[in-house]
Protein backbone atom coordinates (compact mmCIF):
# COMPACT_ATOMS: atom_id res chain seq x y z
CA UNK A 1 0.00 0.00 0.00
CA UNK A 2 0.85 3.53 -0.28
CA UNK A 3 2.30 5.92 2.63
CA UNK A 4 -0.25 8.08 4.16
CA UNK A 5 1.34 11.00 2.42
CA UNK A 6 0.37 9.42 -0.78
CA UNK A 7 -2.56 8.21 -0.32
CA UNK A 8 -3.63 11.87 0.40
CA UNK A 9 -2.12 13.23 -3.11
CA UNK A 10 -4.08 10.52 -4.56
CA UNK A 11 -7.54 11.27 -2.89
CA UNK A 12 -6.83 14.97 -3.23
CA UNK A 13 -6.51 15.92 0.64
CA UNK A 14 -3.76 16.81 3.11
CA UNK A 15 -2.65 15.32 6.19
CA UNK A 16 -2.35 16.13 9.83
CA UNK A 17 0.31 14.93 11.54
CA UNK A 18 1.67 12.73 9.24
CA UNK A 19 4.29 10.23 10.84
CA UNK A 20 4.92 8.70 7.39
CA UNK A 21 3.37 5.57 7.83
CA UNK A 22 2.38 2.92 5.34
CA UNK A 23 -1.11 1.08 6.25
CA UNK A 24 -1.31 -2.59 6.12
CA UNK A 25 -5.26 -2.60 4.84
CA UNK A 26 -8.05 -0.27 4.65
CA UNK A 27 -10.75 -0.87 6.53
CA UNK A 28 -14.29 0.81 7.10
CA UNK A 29 -15.86 -1.05 10.23
CA UNK A 30 -14.06 -0.19 13.05
CA UNK A 31 -14.87 -3.61 14.78
CA UNK A 32 -12.72 -4.79 11.74
CA UNK A 33 -9.26 -2.88 12.50
CA UNK A 34 -6.05 -4.26 13.61
CA UNK A 35 -2.86 -3.07 13.79
CA UNK A 36 -1.87 -0.69 11.05
CA UNK A 37 -5.14 -0.55 9.19
CA UNK A 38 -6.53 2.83 7.71
CA UNK A 39 -10.03 3.13 9.20
CA UNK A 40 -11.60 4.93 6.20
CA UNK A 41 -15.26 7.17 8.34
CA UNK A 42 -17.91 6.90 5.76
CA UNK A 43 -21.31 8.30 5.99
CA UNK A 44 -24.11 5.93 5.95
CA UNK A 45 -27.98 5.78 6.23
CA UNK A 46 -27.80 5.02 9.88
CA UNK A 47 -24.72 5.94 11.49
CA UNK A 48 -21.64 8.14 10.72
CA UNK A 49 -18.01 6.73 10.54
CA UNK A 50 -16.58 10.10 11.99
CA UNK A 51 -18.14 8.38 15.88
CA UNK A 52 -16.30 5.86 16.08
CA UNK A 53 -12.89 6.98 15.25
CA UNK A 54 -11.99 6.97 18.48
CA UNK A 55 -12.64 3.14 18.61
CA UNK A 56 -10.77 2.66 15.22
CA UNK A 57 -7.87 4.56 17.10
CA UNK A 58 -7.93 2.68 20.33
CA UNK A 59 -7.73 -0.99 17.96
CA UNK A 60 -4.39 -0.25 16.52
CA UNK A 61 -5.46 2.12 13.56
CA UNK A 62 -2.50 3.93 12.04
CA UNK A 63 -4.65 6.78 10.09
CA UNK A 64 -7.78 7.71 9.11
CA UNK A 65 -9.39 8.86 5.79
CA UNK A 66 -11.65 11.70 7.47
CA UNK A 67 -13.79 14.13 6.34
CA UNK A 68 -14.09 16.27 9.65
CA UNK A 69 -10.56 16.08 11.40
CA UNK A 70 -11.89 17.48 14.79
CA UNK A 71 -14.29 14.76 15.38
CA UNK A 72 -11.15 12.86 15.80
CA UNK A 73 -9.01 12.05 18.65
CA UNK A 74 -6.67 14.76 19.70
CA UNK A 75 -3.44 12.89 19.18
CA UNK A 76 -4.60 10.63 16.38
CA UNK A 77 -2.01 10.84 13.70
CA UNK A 78 -2.04 10.57 10.28
CA UNK A 79 -5.50 11.76 9.22
CA UNK A 80 -5.82 11.87 5.35
CA UNK A 81 -8.58 14.97 5.30
CA UNK A 82 -10.70 14.90 2.01
CA UNK A 83 -13.76 16.48 1.18
CA UNK A 84 -15.83 13.21 0.38
CA UNK A 85 -13.96 9.90 1.93
CA UNK A 86 -16.09 7.64 0.15
CA UNK A 87 -15.16 9.28 -3.33
CA UNK A 88 -11.86 9.48 -1.77
CA UNK A 89 -12.12 5.85 -1.58
CA UNK A 90 -13.04 5.10 -4.48
CA UNK A 91 -10.17 6.87 -6.43
CA UNK A 92 -8.13 4.84 -4.25
CA UNK A 93 -9.05 1.82 -5.50
CA UNK A 94 -8.42 2.54 -8.99
CA UNK A 95 -5.35 4.33 -8.10
CA UNK A 96 -4.18 0.75 -6.96
CA UNK A 97 -5.81 -0.81 -9.78
CA UNK A 98 -3.38 0.97 -12.29
CA UNK A 99 -0.93 -0.39 -10.09
CA UNK A 100 -2.13 -4.16 -10.43
CA UNK A 101 -0.59 -5.84 -13.63
CA UNK A 102 -2.63 -8.89 -12.80
CA UNK A 103 -6.02 -10.29 -15.31
CA UNK A 104 -9.40 -8.84 -13.35
CA UNK A 105 -12.47 -10.95 -13.58
CA UNK A 106 -15.80 -8.89 -13.29
CA UNK A 107 -18.77 -10.92 -12.78
CA UNK A 108 -22.44 -9.75 -12.17
CA UNK A 109 -25.93 -11.02 -12.93
CA UNK A 110 -29.10 -11.20 -11.47
CA UNK A 111 -28.86 -14.62 -10.23
CA UNK A 112 -25.28 -16.73 -9.16
CA UNK A 113 -23.12 -14.13 -8.95
CA UNK A 114 -20.74 -15.50 -5.62
CA UNK A 115 -21.48 -19.10 -6.89
CA UNK A 116 -19.89 -18.42 -10.09
CA UNK A 117 -17.38 -16.51 -8.40
CA UNK A 118 -16.73 -19.39 -5.74
CA UNK A 119 -16.53 -21.58 -8.46
CA UNK A 120 -14.18 -19.67 -10.81
CA UNK A 121 -11.95 -19.48 -8.22
CA UNK A 122 -11.50 -22.89 -7.26
CA UNK A 123 -11.00 -24.32 -10.86
CA UNK A 124 -8.65 -21.71 -11.14
CA UNK A 125 -6.57 -21.92 -8.25
CA UNK A 126 -3.85 -24.10 -8.34
CA UNK A 127 -3.10 -25.91 -4.55
CA UNK A 128 0.32 -25.37 -4.98
CA UNK A 129 0.30 -21.59 -5.61
CA UNK A 130 -2.71 -20.10 -3.94
CA UNK A 131 -1.67 -16.78 -3.94
CA UNK A 132 -1.38 -16.89 -7.46
CA UNK A 133 -5.74 -16.38 -7.67
CA UNK A 134 -7.41 -13.58 -5.49
CA UNK A 135 -10.82 -14.29 -4.94
CA UNK A 136 -12.71 -11.21 -3.46
CA UNK A 137 -14.01 -11.31 -0.34
CA UNK A 138 -17.35 -11.97 0.79
CA UNK A 139 -19.69 -10.94 -1.68
CA UNK A 140 -17.79 -7.23 -1.58
CA UNK A 141 -19.76 -5.87 -5.02
CA UNK A 142 -21.29 -2.27 -4.03
CA UNK A 143 -19.74 1.14 -3.98
CA UNK A 144 -17.72 0.35 -0.93
CA UNK A 145 -17.53 -3.69 -0.86
CA UNK A 146 -15.75 -3.64 -4.14
CA UNK A 147 -12.88 -0.81 -3.70
CA UNK A 148 -12.38 -2.44 -0.62
CA UNK A 149 -12.20 -5.84 -1.77
CA UNK A 150 -9.79 -4.14 -4.81
CA UNK A 151 -7.52 -2.52 -2.22
CA UNK A 152 -7.21 -5.77 -0.40
CA UNK A 153 -5.92 -7.40 -3.30
CA UNK A 154 -1.82 -8.19 -3.58
CA UNK A 155 0.48 -7.34 -6.37
CA UNK A 156 1.95 -10.17 -6.69
CA UNK A 157 -1.45 -11.88 -7.95
CA UNK A 158 -2.01 -12.76 -11.09
CA UNK A 159 -5.62 -13.51 -11.49
CA UNK A 160 -8.29 -11.17 -9.15
CA UNK A 161 -11.99 -12.17 -8.81
CA UNK A 162 -14.75 -9.64 -8.48
CA UNK A 163 -18.48 -9.30 -8.62
CA UNK A 164 -20.51 -5.96 -9.34
CA UNK A 165 -23.32 -5.35 -7.98
CA UNK A 166 -26.76 -2.77 -8.41
CA UNK A 167 -29.74 -1.69 -6.78
CA UNK A 168 -30.51 1.15 -9.80
CA UNK A 169 -29.06 2.53 -12.76
CA UNK A 170 -25.18 3.29 -12.97
CA UNK A 171 -23.61 1.55 -10.52
CA UNK A 172 -22.16 -1.13 -12.60
CA UNK A 173 -20.66 1.08 -14.83
CA UNK A 174 -19.24 2.75 -12.27
CA UNK A 175 -18.20 -0.04 -10.75
CA UNK A 176 -16.47 -1.19 -14.13
CA UNK A 177 -14.68 2.10 -14.56
CA UNK A 178 -12.74 0.98 -10.85
CA UNK A 179 -11.97 -2.43 -11.33
CA UNK A 180 -11.08 -2.08 -15.43
CA UNK A 181 -11.59 -5.61 -15.97
CA UNK A 182 -10.49 -7.67 -19.00
CA UNK A 183 -13.03 -10.39 -18.53
CA UNK A 184 -16.34 -10.09 -17.59
CA UNK A 185 -18.98 -12.76 -17.05
CA UNK A 186 -22.99 -11.81 -16.75
CA UNK A 187 -25.13 -15.03 -15.30
CA UNK A 188 -28.66 -14.45 -15.65
CA UNK A 189 -31.01 -11.54 -16.26
CA UNK A 190 -34.40 -11.68 -14.05
CA UNK A 191 -36.91 -9.80 -11.61
CA UNK A 192 -34.39 -8.45 -9.15
CA UNK A 193 -34.07 -4.77 -7.60
CA UNK A 194 -37.15 -3.75 -9.29
CA UNK A 195 -38.05 -0.95 -6.87
CA UNK A 196 -35.10 0.90 -8.56
CA UNK A 197 -35.07 -0.53 -12.36
CA UNK A 198 -38.87 -1.10 -12.62
CA UNK A 199 -38.42 -3.71 -15.38
CA UNK A 200 -36.50 -6.53 -16.79
CA UNK A 201 -35.06 -5.06 -19.69
CA UNK A 202 -33.72 -2.03 -17.52
CA UNK A 203 -31.52 -4.66 -15.78
CA UNK A 204 -30.45 -6.13 -18.55
CA UNK A 205 -29.02 -2.49 -19.81
CA UNK A 206 -27.79 -1.92 -16.60
CA UNK A 207 -25.56 -5.68 -16.01
CA UNK A 208 -24.56 -5.04 -19.71
CA UNK A 209 -22.45 -1.96 -18.76
CA UNK A 210 -20.61 -4.55 -17.42
CA UNK A 211 -19.74 -5.54 -21.15
CA UNK A 212 -19.47 -1.92 -22.56
CA UNK A 213 -16.71 -1.53 -19.41
CA UNK A 214 -14.09 -4.12 -20.60
CA UNK A 215 -10.92 -3.42 -22.01
CA UNK A 216 -11.03 -2.93 -25.53
CA UNK A 217 -8.89 -6.33 -26.03
CA UNK A 218 -11.37 -7.87 -23.47
CA UNK A 219 -13.95 -11.08 -23.94
CA UNK A 220 -16.74 -11.80 -22.21
CA UNK A 221 -18.92 -14.99 -21.11
CA UNK A 222 -22.68 -14.64 -21.27
CA UNK A 223 -25.60 -17.23 -20.19
CA UNK A 224 -27.32 -17.41 -23.50
CA UNK A 225 -30.27 -18.93 -22.16
CA UNK A 226 -30.96 -15.14 -20.99
CA UNK A 227 -33.08 -13.59 -23.99
CA UNK A 228 -31.74 -10.71 -22.83
CA UNK A 229 -27.94 -11.54 -22.83
CA UNK A 230 -28.62 -13.69 -26.34
CA UNK A 231 -29.95 -10.64 -28.04
CA UNK A 232 -27.46 -8.23 -26.60
CA UNK A 233 -24.33 -9.97 -27.38
CA UNK A 234 -25.38 -10.37 -31.39
CA UNK A 235 -24.71 -6.28 -31.60
CA UNK A 236 -21.88 -6.54 -29.62
CA UNK A 237 -18.94 -3.86 -29.54
CA UNK A 238 -16.70 -6.17 -27.58
CA UNK A 239 -16.04 -9.66 -27.87
CA UNK A 240 -18.51 -11.84 -26.26
CA UNK A 241 -18.68 -15.74 -26.32
CA UNK A 242 -22.81 -16.82 -25.44
CA UNK A 243 -22.93 -20.18 -23.47
CA UNK A 244 -25.74 -21.98 -22.50
CA UNK A 245 -27.43 -25.29 -21.90
CA UNK A 246 -29.84 -24.38 -24.13
CA UNK A 247 -28.70 -21.76 -26.86
CA UNK A 248 -24.76 -20.02 -27.17
CA UNK A 249 -22.14 -21.26 -29.02
CA UNK A 250 -20.61 -22.76 -26.44
CA UNK A 251 -23.13 -25.27 -24.79
CA UNK A 252 -23.60 -27.77 -22.12
CA UNK A 253 -25.55 -30.68 -22.08
CA UNK A 254 -26.98 -32.08 -18.34
CA UNK A 255 -26.82 -35.10 -17.61
CA UNK A 256 -27.63 -35.29 -14.04
CA UNK A 257 -29.61 -32.79 -11.88
CA UNK A 258 -29.47 -34.05 -8.45
CA UNK A 259 -28.10 -35.36 -6.27
CA UNK A 260 -24.95 -33.60 -7.58
CA UNK A 261 -24.18 -32.32 -11.02
CA UNK A 262 -23.03 -33.82 -14.05
CA UNK A 263 -22.52 -31.85 -17.04
CA UNK A 264 -20.95 -32.21 -20.49
CA UNK A 265 -19.68 -29.67 -22.74
CA UNK A 266 -17.82 -30.30 -26.15
CA UNK A 267 -15.73 -27.89 -27.04
CA UNK A 268 -13.38 -27.53 -24.66
CA UNK A 269 -14.39 -31.02 -24.04
CA UNK A 270 -15.32 -31.80 -20.87
CA UNK A 271 -17.59 -34.06 -18.26
CA UNK A 272 -17.69 -32.35 -15.10
CA UNK A 273 -19.01 -33.89 -11.84
CA UNK A 274 -19.66 -31.36 -9.50
CA UNK A 275 -21.84 -31.73 -5.28
CA UNK A 276 -24.22 -28.67 -6.32
CA UNK A 277 -27.64 -29.14 -7.54
CA UNK A 278 -30.59 -27.80 -9.68
CA UNK A 279 -30.35 -26.89 -13.54
CA UNK A 280 -29.38 -22.83 -12.02
CA UNK A 281 -26.14 -23.75 -10.82
CA UNK A 282 -25.33 -26.16 -13.92
CA UNK A 283 -25.14 -22.83 -15.62
CA UNK A 284 -23.48 -21.13 -13.05
CA UNK A 285 -20.73 -24.61 -13.71
CA UNK A 286 -20.64 -24.05 -17.01
CA UNK A 287 -20.19 -20.06 -17.27
CA UNK A 288 -16.82 -21.24 -14.71
CA UNK A 289 -15.72 -23.61 -16.73
CA UNK A 290 -15.53 -22.08 -20.27
CA UNK A 291 -14.17 -18.63 -18.28
CA UNK A 292 -11.56 -21.00 -16.56
CA UNK A 293 -10.56 -22.39 -19.99
CA UNK A 294 -9.95 -19.63 -21.36
CA UNK A 295 -7.76 -18.62 -18.44
CA UNK A 296 -5.50 -21.28 -19.34
CA UNK A 297 -6.62 -24.11 -16.91
CA UNK A 298 -6.54 -27.25 -18.37
CA UNK A 299 -9.46 -29.14 -19.38
CA UNK A 300 -8.79 -32.62 -17.25
CA UNK A 301 -7.48 -29.90 -14.37
CA UNK A 302 -10.98 -28.29 -14.20
CA UNK A 303 -12.82 -32.11 -13.98
CA UNK A 304 -11.02 -33.27 -11.85
CA UNK A 305 -11.21 -29.40 -9.24
CA UNK A 306 -14.48 -29.36 -9.96
CA UNK A 307 -15.74 -32.85 -7.85
CA UNK A 308 -13.76 -31.25 -4.86
CA UNK A 309 -15.80 -27.55 -4.48
CA UNK A 310 -17.73 -27.13 -1.37
CA UNK A 311 -20.78 -25.07 -2.30
CA UNK A 312 -20.93 -21.52 -0.65
CA UNK A 313 -22.71 -21.24 2.86
CA UNK A 314 -26.43 -20.13 2.45
CA UNK A 315 -26.48 -20.81 -1.03
CA UNK A 316 -28.92 -24.15 -1.42
CA UNK A 317 -26.36 -25.65 1.10
CA UNK A 318 -27.17 -29.31 1.54
CA UNK A 319 -27.02 -29.56 5.46
CA UNK A 320 -27.65 -33.05 6.67
CA UNK A 321 -29.74 -33.61 10.40
CA UNK A 322 -31.50 -37.07 11.92
CA UNK A 323 -34.99 -35.77 10.37
CA UNK A 324 -33.46 -35.61 6.41
CA UNK A 325 -31.44 -32.80 4.63
CA UNK A 326 -31.47 -29.19 5.11
CA UNK A 327 -31.70 -27.22 2.31
CA UNK A 328 -29.86 -23.75 3.35
CA UNK A 329 -31.02 -21.22 0.59
CA UNK A 330 -30.93 -18.16 2.77
CA UNK A 331 -28.49 -15.51 1.35
CA UNK A 332 -31.44 -14.31 -1.00
CA UNK A 333 -34.12 -14.38 -2.91
CA UNK A 334 -35.69 -13.30 -5.92
CA UNK A 335 -38.38 -15.47 -8.47
CA UNK A 336 -35.94 -16.92 -10.77
CA UNK A 337 -33.48 -18.37 -8.32
CA UNK A 338 -36.70 -18.89 -6.01
CA UNK A 339 -37.99 -21.27 -9.20
CA UNK A 340 -34.83 -23.20 -9.12
CA UNK A 341 -34.54 -23.71 -5.73
CA UNK A 342 -37.63 -25.18 -5.78
CA UNK A 343 -37.44 -27.25 -9.02
CA UNK A 344 -33.71 -28.63 -7.23
CA UNK A 345 -36.21 -29.43 -4.03
CA UNK A 346 -38.80 -31.22 -6.00
CA UNK A 347 -36.24 -33.94 -8.02
CA UNK A 348 -34.53 -34.72 -4.53
CA UNK A 349 -34.86 -37.55 -2.50
CA UNK A 350 -37.17 -40.58 -2.55
CA UNK A 351 -40.92 -41.07 -3.76
CA UNK A 352 -41.91 -41.16 -0.03
CA UNK A 353 -39.98 -37.97 1.12
CA UNK A 354 -41.23 -35.21 2.55
CA UNK A 355 -40.57 -31.99 0.64
CA UNK A 356 -40.79 -28.54 2.87
CA UNK A 357 -41.09 -25.26 1.61
CA UNK A 358 -40.46 -22.29 3.78
CA UNK A 359 -41.73 -20.09 1.28
CA UNK A 360 -39.46 -16.03 2.77
CA UNK A 361 -40.47 -13.16 1.34
CA UNK A 362 -39.08 -12.12 -2.19
CA UNK A 363 -38.01 -8.18 -1.30
CA UNK A 364 -37.84 -5.38 -3.80
CA UNK A 365 -39.85 -6.36 -6.72
CA UNK A 366 -41.79 -3.30 -6.93
CA UNK A 367 -45.51 -3.21 -7.79
CA UNK A 368 -45.47 -6.74 -9.58
CA UNK A 369 -44.41 -8.41 -5.84
CA UNK A 370 -47.85 -9.86 -5.32
CA UNK A 371 -47.71 -11.31 -8.90
CA UNK A 372 -44.33 -12.70 -8.39
CA UNK A 373 -45.00 -14.27 -4.98
CA UNK A 374 -48.09 -15.88 -6.47
CA UNK A 375 -46.20 -17.22 -9.44
CA UNK A 376 -43.84 -19.12 -6.38
CA UNK A 377 -46.95 -20.05 -4.71
CA UNK A 378 -48.49 -21.96 -7.73
CA UNK A 379 -44.75 -23.14 -8.99
CA UNK A 380 -44.41 -25.06 -5.65
CA UNK A 381 -48.26 -26.69 -5.42
CA UNK A 382 -47.55 -27.62 -8.95
CA UNK A 383 -44.43 -29.55 -7.96
CA UNK A 384 -46.17 -31.08 -5.61
CA UNK A 385 -44.45 -29.76 -2.32
CA UNK A 386 -45.74 -31.67 0.45
CA UNK A 387 -45.58 -28.85 3.24
CA UNK A 388 -45.81 -24.85 2.18
CA UNK A 389 -44.96 -22.54 5.18
CA UNK A 390 -45.10 -18.84 3.99
CA UNK A 391 -42.71 -16.24 6.26
CA UNK A 392 -43.68 -12.26 5.70
CA UNK A 393 -46.26 -10.51 4.64
CA UNK A 394 -46.16 -10.72 1.08
CA UNK A 395 -45.67 -14.58 0.76
CA UNK A 396 -48.77 -15.27 3.51
CA UNK A 397 -51.04 -13.37 1.32
CA UNK A 398 -50.04 -14.99 -1.56
CA UNK A 399 -50.58 -18.00 0.06
CA UNK A 400 -54.08 -17.36 1.48
CA UNK A 401 -54.79 -16.70 -2.21
CA UNK A 402 -54.26 -20.35 -2.33
CA UNK A 403 -55.73 -22.62 -0.44
CA UNK A 404 -54.33 -25.93 -0.18
CA UNK A 405 -53.95 -28.61 2.11
CA UNK A 406 -49.88 -28.31 1.75
CA UNK A 407 -50.40 -24.50 3.14
CA UNK A 408 -49.89 -23.93 6.94
CA UNK A 409 -49.73 -20.23 7.71
CA UNK A 410 -47.80 -20.29 11.51
CA UNK A 411 -46.35 -17.60 13.03
CA UNK A 412 -42.65 -16.95 13.00
CA UNK A 413 -42.09 -17.57 16.45
CA UNK A 414 -44.00 -20.88 16.40
CA UNK A 415 -42.34 -22.09 12.83
CA UNK A 416 -39.05 -23.95 14.31
CA UNK A 417 -41.37 -26.22 15.99
CA UNK A 418 -44.16 -26.60 13.23
CA UNK A 419 -40.93 -27.72 11.19
CA UNK A 420 -40.05 -30.04 13.76
CA UNK A 421 -43.50 -31.62 13.83
CA UNK A 422 -43.99 -32.04 9.96
CA UNK A 423 -40.26 -33.97 9.72
CA UNK A 424 -40.92 -35.88 13.03
CA UNK A 425 -42.97 -38.10 10.71
CA UNK A 426 -41.02 -38.98 8.09
CA UNK A 427 -37.94 -38.18 6.21
CA UNK A 428 -37.95 -34.93 5.38
CA UNK A 429 -36.09 -32.27 2.49
CA UNK A 430 -36.46 -28.78 3.72
CA UNK A 431 -35.85 -25.94 1.98
CA UNK A 432 -35.38 -22.37 3.13
CA UNK A 433 -35.41 -19.74 1.24
CA UNK A 434 -36.15 -15.92 1.86
CA UNK A 435 -34.62 -12.55 1.47
CA UNK A 436 -31.62 -12.07 3.54
CA UNK A 437 -33.77 -9.18 5.40
CA UNK A 438 -35.59 -12.40 7.11
CA UNK A 439 -33.09 -13.75 8.69
CA UNK A 440 -34.10 -16.94 7.89
CA UNK A 441 -30.18 -18.34 8.49
CA UNK A 442 -31.29 -18.67 12.16
CA UNK A 443 -34.35 -21.04 11.12
CA UNK A 444 -31.86 -22.95 9.70
CA UNK A 445 -29.23 -23.12 12.64
CA UNK A 446 -32.43 -23.38 15.29
CA UNK A 447 -33.50 -26.54 13.39
CA UNK A 448 -29.99 -27.66 12.60
CA UNK A 449 -29.21 -27.02 16.87
CA UNK A 450 -32.81 -29.31 17.73
CA UNK A 451 -32.16 -32.38 15.47
CA UNK A 452 -27.95 -32.76 16.23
Amino acid sequence: MYPVGEIAAIVGGHVLRDDGATPVRIVHDSRAVAEGDLFVALRGAQSDGHAFLADAFARGACSALVRDPDLAPSDARNLIVADDPLAGLQTLAAAWRRRLCATLVGITGSNGKTTTRALLAHLLTDPADPGAVFNAPKNYNTEIGLPLALLAMPEAALLGLFELGTERPGEIAALAAILAPKTGLITSIGPSHLSGFRTVEAVADEKWTLIEGLADDGVAFVNADSPELRRRAEDASKRVIPVGLDHGAIRGRLERKVPTLVLAIDEPKMRLECPLIGRHNASNLLLAAVTAARLGIPPRTIEERAKSFQPVPHRLQSISTVFGTILDDTYNANPASTSGALRALAQLGRKATQRVFIFGEMRDLGPEADRYHREIADLALDLGIDAILPVGETAISACRTRPHGAVSIVERSDLATAVRALCGKRESIVLVKGSRELELERLVAELVGSAS
